[in-house]
């Protein structure tokens, strides 16, 4: 039994190494700090426990708010006797409580690779810099309630990075370290019933940061809840929760295994802890509630031979229990009751329960028997204007997008979240990969391998076991991250292994010797592992893992498709080989949110972020701190969308659509088709003209169906595209997502006929000195003869063009394209674009045709012809010479007045689209405006394209302009109010204003955007998605009015 004892054997183990000071000290991580609990309450009543609102229990008071506070730059400056109540704290300002201390005007933070800072310094590990290491002082004064009379009382601090320590009215209480779980300490004693004084020290380092060295930012504070919770002498301490379901996965055993603190010399003879569950609507579920009684628990021999902790205490059988997993999140509600020998209530705590079991078999990783894939993501606690302090709002807006988007696991990246985190995940059913607060970067295996770190390396897997072994919606325990392997995970790994056989162990760093450039056949990962783990493989070095005959564990990515800046292309190429291989078991997109800070000095309608480049820090990576599917302030980006589509759970396919005859996928793991609304629709070129609602589906997950549309007859109009799309749509309301949510959706082009009508040529064309002049219907043309390119189109004295349409090989590189080496790579096509001159120009009766060529013989060829009505067409053809490189883009630029800021287009939208990043992005008509609406990178780079344009339209508001019109095959068209050379120069988005022009790329083809990675040439766009360097042509027609 883990009593008192458990509490001396802490202090004790506190006490030793004391030769340095703790936080230099990997061997000393906590003085006096209670053993870890799950997360829970005290209550004085039953149906308080039942609500399971911790905040509305009268025995906890919430201490957040103002706090006073000062700001020293090193520990050794902090004035002696800041824990006495007699130390003068007049002048010291107010701080508010969760926060980080960067984010209210002390210090600055920063971005990964802390340790830099200190090997300039001298300094090595374990050892932290004395004369730079920032420590906050907090003091408050509290009045603890009278009711809590004769309880005893604990100070729980939600998360302090990186150490802290604790007084209590001037007496020393504690130490703790880990900057990401709680540390809960026994204040009782220490308090005097009238305005108790608390003072917490905290410093920015530790002995500990160095296994915190994440990729993320490095902000100080208390960053979680304060707390103080009154619990009775004699007291449910902490208990554990099983569910394990019988081989049909039918019938469930309920375990609970309730720990009792003592804190006096209290007789508890005939007290016992009553166990009850109730289900959704508080009904009570079990015949008979369980029992046992405090003497049993505390004279319970565990550990013992067999090691099976809950082989003696509570638990029963429960018939067919609603099941938890994250398509159907059921939840029960358990109470646990302690009662004394007169059978009052002494306390009462509960949790929420639901039932499910995890386990490998056959090489998957499975869920209440079914094999599940995880379409996962990467979360960082992150709030743009809080930092690491992220409210239960922010996370709630998390959760709901994340299954709005499809999304269906959640890695704790990395280190344990907030309890709330994982409450929500359980709600809304997300899987959890939680993960210790362990990571050691650029330090490799090192710490892993040397003894004095095995505490730490224990302490922080054990405390967030023990924290969090309740939540169902965890299914793996992570060792850590990029921290490599050695004996102190293999021991972690293995007292996880002991305590909680119930749920399979990951550890990337757990691989062979060779890391990236392993040979063939690789070595086995090691045996501490459950789960094969890699971050930023390829796809076919993913798929020879899956494919080993020697080993059967499941396999993943737990990093991939690294979204920085414009990226997360592709992503189908994954999850086609996800889908086909049964041992693959799901995959974690870096990362969920761009961890970006908002600044507050918003100018022309731009949002102005921060990342280290404003704290005097040199960027070691392009833009290290904007790689989410969502923006900071939740905003979901194209990645997002894409991602949506493609992890969307039917899937829906047709070789005859004419008669309405579809196939349907079920790739969810337990849902049947006929829990969704089907609807369609049918557009004419974006307009809708039919819909209506099919009939329920009754396809069970994992089977294929037919789906038959009772379509109406459609006589197409020529030169009209009709496109069909068909949704899968929520019947009910969620509590993510609003009844009629789209959670699946297909789009198919229905029919099409081409224009029959063949318009009038211009046979009359002008000339000048300078000038090929074609007039026709009030518009007019012209062409240079000195550089064969239109620099305008004239209608009732307005011109359209400032800057002239010419050829554009290069784009404003993304970051993939800068890390993949494109400057070096397909420099000379950002020259050939500059380089262009023209070679032979000729004006025949009806069309104007220029030659242009670079000195290295690229050549570009281009005909203009107005029609009777003056439109002008103009035809695009390009020849390139033998032995070129891929071609970033192949189109045409120019610039028209700012005014025409208002886009219309049809086509795929309406968030911006690539090659390797569109098909969830549907045929329509959409708009935007060109500035309000530009997509906005921290880093300026290339963006907001839109991919398969019909045509387009630039206008004022309320007013006609420009038309651009697709011939034979549809544009990739981007808009934007700045000239791609200030896009490509500026380093942020600061530095670009909006001008009095805006420029407009009418392209043939551009390149994807890849993203396997940011940082070699995997980071480019796959084969298909690059533009070999081979002839190209195409043609459209603009018009002015």
């Amino acid at each position: 039994m883990r009593i008192l004892f458990a509490i001396l054997f802490i202090i004790s183990h506190g006490l030793i190494a004391q030769h340095k000071p703790h936080w230099q000290n990997p061997e000393v991580v906590n003085v006096n700090k209670l053993p870890a609990r799950a997360t829970s309450i005290s209550y004085p009543t039953k149906a308080l426990a039942l609500a399971a609102d911790r905040d509305k229990s009268p025995r906890k008071k919430l201490l957040n708010g103002a706090w006073k506070f000062a700001w020293y730059e090193a520990p050794k400056l902090v004035p002696q006797g800041i824990e006495k109540r007699s130390f003068v704290d007049a002048s010291w300002k107010t701080i508010p409580v969760p926060a980080n201390w960067e984010l209210e005007g002390y210090g600055k933070p920063w971005h990964r690779l802390t340790h830099q800072i200190w090997k300039q310094k001298g300094v090595k590990q374990p050892n932290i810099p004395e004369d730079y290491n920032p420590t906050g002082v907090y003091r408050k004064e509290i009045t603890v309630p009278k009711s809590w009379k004769d309880h005893q009382i604990t100070l729980h601090i939600g998360a302090a990075s990186s150490c802290l320590t604790v007084w209590v009215n001037d007496q020393y209480v504690g130490y703790s370290e880990d900057n990401r779980l709680p540390a809960e300490f026994d204040i009782t004693n220490f308090l005097s019933g009238k305005n108790d004084l608390i003072t917490l020290q905290v410093s920015q380092w530790s002995d500990g940061s160095y296994l915190e060295d994440q990729d993320h930012w490095r902000m100080s504070g208390i960053t979680r809840d304060v707390f103080i919770e009154a619990a009775p002498k004699v007291q449910l301490y902490d208990f554990a929760v099983r569910t394990e379901l019988d081989e049909a996965y039918e019938n469930a055993e309920l375990q609970v295994r309730p720990e009792v603190m003592i804190h006096d010399d209290i007789d508890v003879e005939g007290w016992k802890v009553t166990a009850e569950l109730f289900d959704d609507q508080d009904e009570p579920v079990l015949a008979e509630s369980i029992s046992i009684s405090v003497t049993q628990i505390l004279n319970e021999r565990y550990p013992e031979i067999g090691n099976r902790p809950f082989e003696h205490l509570m638990k029963t059988r429960v018939i067919n229990p609603k099941k938890w997993s994250a398509e159907y999140p059921n939840l029960y509600v358990l109470v646990l009751s302690l009662t004394d020998a007169n059978g009052k209530l002494v306390e009462a705590r509960s949790t929420k329960v639901g039932f499910r079991e995890i386990d490998i078999s056959d090489g998957q990783l499975k869920v209440n028997g079914v094999p599940v894939l995880l379409y996962g993501v990467n979360r960082h606690d992150w709030d743009a204007n809080t930092g690491k302090a992220v409210t239960k709002e922010a996370m709630r807006q998390d959760a709901q997008l994340m299954k709005r988007l499809n999304v269906n696991a959640s890695r704790s990246s990395h280190y344990p979240n907030p309890p709330y985190w994982y409450e929500l995940c359980d709600e809304y059913g997300i899987y959890v990969m939680d993960e210790a607060n362990i990571e050691s970067h650029g330090h490799g295996s090192l710490f892993s391998n040397i003894p004095s770190w095995h505490t730490s390396f224990l302490e922080r897997g054990i405390r967030m076991v023990e924290r969090d072994k309740n939540y169902p919606s965890i299914i793996s325990w992570s060792l850590g991250n990029e921290a490599g392997f050695g004996p102190n995970h293999a021991a972690l790994s293995a007292w996880i292994k002991e305590f909680d056989p119930t749920r399979p162990i990951h550890s990337e760093g757990a691989q062979n010797i060779y890391g990236y450039n392993w040979p063939k056949p690789e070595p086995k990962d090691r045996v501490y592992t459950d789960i094969i783990s890699r971050m930023y493989r390829l796809t076919a070095d993913m798929i020879d893992l899956v494919t080993k005959p020697d080993d059967h564990r499941p396999v993943i990515w737990c990093e991939y498709a690294h979204s920085q800046g414009n990226s997360t292309g592709d992503l189908e190429g994954y999850w086609s080989a996800i889908r086909k291989y049964p041992r693959f078991a799901g995959a974690f997109v870096w990362d969920w949110r761009d961890q970006l800070i908002r600044k507050n000095n918003n100018t022309d309608g731009k949002t102005l972020w921060a990342h280290g480049a404003d704290f005097d820090q040199k960027q070691e990576d392009l833009n290290p701190v904007q790689k989410g599917l969502i923006s900071a302030d939740g905003k979901i980006k194209s990645g997002g969308w894409q991602a949506k589509y493609v992890w969307q759970r039917v899937h829906i396919s047709s070789d005859d659509l004419g008669a309405g005859k579809l196939f349907v996928h079920n790739r969810h793991f337990r849902t049947n088709l006929g829990d969704y609304d089907i609807t369609w629709e049918i557009t004419e070129d974006g307009n809708t003209v039919f819909h209506g609602k099919a009939d329920k589906m009754d396809v069970a997950p994992g089977k294929r169906g037919k789906l038959d549309l009772d379509l109406p007859e459609l006589t197409p109009v020529p030169g009209k595209r009709y496109y069909l799309k068909v949704a899968f749509a929520l019947k009910e309301a969620e509590p993510w997502a609003e009844k009629g949510y789209e959670i699946a959706s297909e789009q198919f082009l229905f029919a099409y006929l081409p224009p029959v009508d063949e318009k009038e040529v211009l046979t009359d064309i002008e000339s000048s000195d300078q000038y090929a002049i074609l007039v026709s219907n009030g518009t007019t043309a012209k062409i240079s003869k000195t550089t064969g390119l239109l620099i305008n189109l004239e209608r009732s004295g307005n011109s359209f063009i400032t800057k002239p349409l010419r050829p554009n090989f290069w784009r404003a590189p993304t970051d993939n394209d800068q890390a993949s080496g494109i400057f070096e790579r397909q420099v000379l096509w950002k020259e050939a674009s500059e380089d262009l001159s023209l070679v032979h120009f000729q004006n025949t009766n009806s069309a104007v045709i220029a030659t242009l060529k670079t000195p290295s013989g690229i050549k570009v060829v281009m005909t203009y012809t107005m029609s009777l009505d003056g439109s002008l067409k103009i035809a695009y053809q390009l020849h390139p010479v033998a032995d070129l490189p891929d071609i970033p883009r192949v189109g045409l630029q120019m610039q028209v007045p700012a005014r025409y800021d208002q886009l219309k287009w049809f086509g795929r939208g309406p968030y911006e689209s690539y090659l390797d990043k569109k098909t969830g992005a549907f045929f329509g008509r959409h708009r935007e405006s060109v500035k309000e609406d530009f997509v906005h990178y921290v880093r300026p780079q290339e963006s907001s394209n839109k991919s398969d344009v019909w045509w387009f339209e630039l206008s004022m508001p309320g007013e006609k302009g420009l038309k651009i019109k697709a011939m034979n095959e549809p544009l990739s068209v981007s808009v934007w109010p700045f000239s791609q050379e200030a896009i490509e120069k500026a380093d942020r988005i600061e530095e670009l204003f909006f001008e009095d022009n805006i420029t407009v790329n009418i392209d043939h083809v551009q390149m994807g955007v890849g993203g396997d990675n940011t940082w070699n040439i995997d980071a480019r766009p796959h084969e298909p998605f690059r533009i070999p360097a081979v002839p190209y042509s195409y043609s459209f027609v603009i018009s002015v009015k």
